[in-house]
């Protein structure tokens, strides 16, 4: 395996917008909630490179799924790169780093779970969505809806049980701040889907996109989000004068991230209507402006917390 791919196999723009974001988020909610004084900092630090190894281990795994799908796709116009297909990493070496990887986050999870047992319940669905959606025998990358029972919670659980780790606690404002980070970080994830339509519509992988063309879902996912932000306003409240910003920001990156959804969702029916050719660069593009969004978000709201809990 050449040293490229493993970096490839990072995908380090997602990578932020998920995993890391999710663990700087997670340890920023923490140190509010302890009025800065974490209760177990070395923990949350291991429950961090926990969270970060699983997307890493999801990108291999995915690809050698995906292979013959993405050998017939055009990849490189979305800007994105694939180790496997380009023959910088063999299907045997990705399996093998693949196996690696997930031994070492069971390990961290295992080492979390005999102090904290009621995290077992986190780490089986964490594993489960991550085997359920990346291995080939199950596939459920190729059915509908994975963005609501697997994005939106995964990337929740991952704010939630960081901060949780880092602080003891779990009340309505870690869960509230978990889920608008779920939606907005899963947006991205939404377009997508329909970034990859036309190839996926043809190779039988039938996303919620291929399964509703003519939706304007990737519209909507954000708004969803907005609504969930928009029911925790009275909780934020309690938390004063931060709960300005953290409204503020919300409702901002939501209608920002219904925007460009509203972009890929014109451009996806100008290509099902025939006047546009090969959209993916277009619709990559937009896409990666989500991911941006969701990034920015995510450090507005830590720095907003790290701020409010040097004074709480």
């Amino acid at each position: 395996m050449r040293s490229r791919a493993l970096v490839q196999f990072a995908r380090f723009k997602p990578l932020a917008a998920w995993s890391v974001s999710a663990s700087v988020l997670g340890a920023s909610l923490a140190f509010y909630l302890t009025g800065g004084s974490l209760v177990d900092p070395a923990s949350m630090l291991l429950a961090m490179v926990c969270v970060i190894l699983m997307q890493y281990v999801a990108h291999p795994m995915n690809d050698i799924m995906d292979l013959e799908l993405d050998r017939k796709a055009p990849i490189a116009s979305t800007g994105r790169f694939k180790p496997l297909v380009d023959g910088s990493a063999t299907v045997k070496e990705a399996s093998g780093l693949s196996a690696v990887i997930v031994a070492a986050f069971i390990l961290i999870m295992v080492v979390l779970i005999i102090g904290r047992p009621v995290l077992l319940l986190p780490a089986i669905y964490g594993t489960v969505a991550l085997f359920g959606y990346n291995h080939p025998r199950l596939r459920w990358a190729y059915r509908p809806y994975t963005e609501l029972y697997l994005g939106v919670p995964i990337n929740t659980l991952s704010v939630l049980v960081i901060s949780y780790v880092g602080s003891g606690i779990v009340n309505s404002l870690s869960v509230t701040v978990s889920i608008v980070f779920g939606f907005a970080s899963s947006a991205f994830f939404v377009s997508m889907m329909s970034m990859d339509y036309p190839t996926d519509r043809a190779n039988g992988k039938i996303t919620t996109v291929v399964r509703w063309p003519r939706s304007r879902y990737c519209t909507w996912f954000p708004l969803f989000g907005l609504a969930v932000a928009i029911a925790a306003v009275p909780v934020w409240m309690n938390m004063g004068a931060p709960a300005i910003a953290m409204i503020a920001s919300s409702v901002a990156a939501f209608a920002v991230l219904a925007l460009y959804g509203k972009r890929v969702d014109e451009l996806r029916m100008k290509s099902i209507h025939g006047s546009v050719d090969h959209p993916e660069a277009s619709s990559g593009n937009m896409r990666l402006g989500q991911l941006g969004v969701s990034i920015v978000f995510s450090m507005v709201l830590s720095l907003v917390l790290l701020s409010g809990g040097l004074v709480h």
